[in-house]
């Protein structure tokens, strides 16, 4: 059950982590606001040392090891990492090294960015098989260094070459600009002997190469009698960086076919030329099976927006795709900070929530509650009753970041309901959820009908849920603030100093009631408080909002908190004693 929690929480308060500011999240956790001096990473004295030696060691598999280390900890700044380079390229071109360690001191190489060693890496590339190859050949093509040039070329016209190698030629110039492949690539292209899957990168490497003058060639594959899916898709690929009329028409063309990796490929390129090449036909893309197809629609109406175009966007909240709902939503909130727009869309998004789809309705949700349009707050009461977690649990946090005053009848008929349920009922992770984030809207609000409701999560009783415990007593802290009331400070300090250990009281309450002792400015537990804190250590090793709480009630103020030095451990070598984390 405790993880089947933490999934949920981590689905539910973590709404828009890959797409921007839009994210369900607890009032609680940033009411104090407390935050701790970034800790200091430091590595073990004289690791590296260790390392180094391992890699002048005789056995390959420490040598293997060694190497793959050095290139994972290049990502946290080893300090002298460089130092390294000589004994890795020495690895790397000694005929005697095992084929894995030259494969992981080769990737070290180029993690570190050796581009010194390049001729090592690209002499023992040549020698020591493809899997060599595919590591090293990239980094030379990016480094642009010119001898591996030649063999690329001569792979390019060499009948036979096998169809991993000449794939990885085509990249390497691709990536390198060279040129001077243009023609041995379309040769390759024009090849109906040679791999389909080598022709298409081919014509991707000719694409970015030139950005003029294939206009021929692409209209050799997209007017064919029966152009397949490949030949539309070499046709793209060729016209990618054109801009002449005839180009962008026949990448229109294509833009609407009926294959959606040919479609989405056009749409693409017509983006990233000028997406109001593509707004005549957005809505149609946007209507399409395939979810390439339609955030493309989408980019187009988000470049170019208009009244009418950010109304076609709102409906788009209630996509099938879970990542291009979150981009609309996103794109919408963004959007709406320009004043011709802002009224489009939130009519657009009260349409979306006013209508029965769960989709719609979260992404609405939670979209009006980040413009602040209060108007919503009707229909997000209506939706505390939906039988779907995301809804629910958005039009609780819409309701608490909306904080009408009119609606905390509603809310607290709904937070007692849910409150008889959970004593009859299994408990579900989405209601803990709910019911924490209406607690907090009596505490935003100071709602005082909502006390005896509240005081009744704060007894330690585990099938009451934790976030909701946490959020009333939050929540009580805000009604009392500034007010205290002795009788409710005597049951928080109760819970900070619970003794029993089955089962023990939860973290989060126990914090939470030291910081709404603190709010409510009592008297009669200052002292209590503080003995019972401190005898449990210095304030600079305390929780921060303990910390935060003990300031306000007695008024001290307690040194400046310095960054954490925590060592960076678990590598393969370390000293035999590794030095603790401490704060200095």
């Amino acid at each position: 059950m405790r993880a089947m929690f933490c999934w949920l929480t981590v689905c539910c308060m973590t709404v828009a982590t890959a797409h921007g500011e839009i994210r369900v999240e607890f009032a609680m956790d940033h009411d104090p606001e407390v935050t701790a001096p970034e800790p200091i990473m430091i590595f073990p004295e004289n690791v590296l040392s260790l390392w180094l030696n391992a890699l002048a060691r005789p056995e390959a598999e420490m040598q293997r090891m060694a190497a793959e280390t050095i290139a994972d900890s290049h990502a946290f700044d080893l300090p002298n990492i460089q130092t390294a380079k000589p004994a890795l390229t020495k690895i790397v071109s000694a005929e005697a090294s095992h084929s894995a360690a030259r494969f992981a001191a080769a990737r070290a190489l180029i993690v570190l960015d050796a581009k010194e060693a390049a001729t090592v890496l690209f002499e023992a590339s040549q020698r020591h098989g493809s899997d060599l190859r595919q590591l090293v050949e990239p980094a030379l093509a990016k480094w642009k260094f010119e001898p591996a040039r030649n063999v690329w070329r001569k792979r390019l016209t060499t009948p036979g070459t096998r169809q991993r190698d000449l794939i990885l030629a085509i990249r390497s110039v691709r990536e390198s600009d060279d040129g001077a492949c243009v023609e041995a690539l379309l040769a390759i292209v024009h090849d109906p002997l040679r791999p389909v899957a080598a022709r298409l990168e081919a014509a991707r490497a000719v694409g970015a190469l030139q950005g003029s003058g294939l206009e021929q060639d692409a209209l050799r594959f997209k007017n064919k009698a029966s152009a397949s899916i490949f030949d539309r898709l070499c046709a793209v690929a060729l016209l990618d960086r054109h801009r002449t009329d005839a180009a962008q028409a026949a990448m229109l063309q294509l833009a609407q076919d009926a294959e959606p990796s040919v479609a989405a490929a056009a749409l693409v390129s017509l983006n990233a030329n000028d997406p109001s090449l593509v707004v005549p036909i957005a809505e149609d893309a946007m209507r399409n099976d395939d979810a390439n197809v339609r955030r493309q629609g989408v980019v187009a109406f988000v470049a170019r927006p208009t009244p009418e175009r950010v109304t076609v966007l709102a409906r788009m909240l209630d996509d099938l795709h879970s990542g291009l709902r979150a981009t609309v939503r996103e794109s919408l909130f963004r959007l709406a900070q320009t004043a011709e727009l802002d009224a489009s869309i939130r009519e657009g998004t009260s349409a979306v929530l006013a209508r029965d789809s769960w989709r719609g309705q979260e992404q609405a949700a939670l979209l009006l509650a980040a413009l602040d349009h209060k108007p919503a707050a009707g229909r997000l009461v209506e939706l505390l009753e939906s039988p779907r977690d995301e809804v629910l649990i958005s039009a609780a946090w819409g309701l608490r970041k909306l904080a009408v005053p009119e609606t905390l009848p509603a809310i607290l008929d709904k937070a007692v309901r849910q409150t008889e349920f959970r004593k009859t009922s299994a408990p579900r992770p989405s209601l803990d959820i709910q019911v924490a984030l209406l607690c907090e809207a009596f505490g935003v609000m100071k709602y005082a009908p909502a006390e005896e409701l509240l005081r009744r999560y704060v007894p330690k009783d585990m099938t009451m849920g934790e976030q909701s415990r946490t959020a009333a007593i939050w929540a009580l802290g805000h009604l009392h603030a500034g007010q205290p009331d002795e009788g409710l400070a005597k049951l928080l300090f109760e819970r900070l100093t619970d003794p029993s250990l089955f089962p023990p009281e939860l973290e989060s309450v126990r914090n939470m009631s030291v910081v709404s002792m603190a709010r409510m400015k009592t008297r009669t537990q200052v002292e209590p408080t503080r003995k019972f804190l401190f005898g449990k250590g210095p304030p600079e090793r305390m929780n921060l909002k303990i910390r935060w709480a003990l300031q306000e009630m007695t008024g001290e103020k307690f040194p400046e908190l310095k960054p954490v030095i925590e060592t960076r451990s678990g590598w393969f070598l370390e000293p035999l004693e590794v030095k603790s984390s401490e704060r200095k």
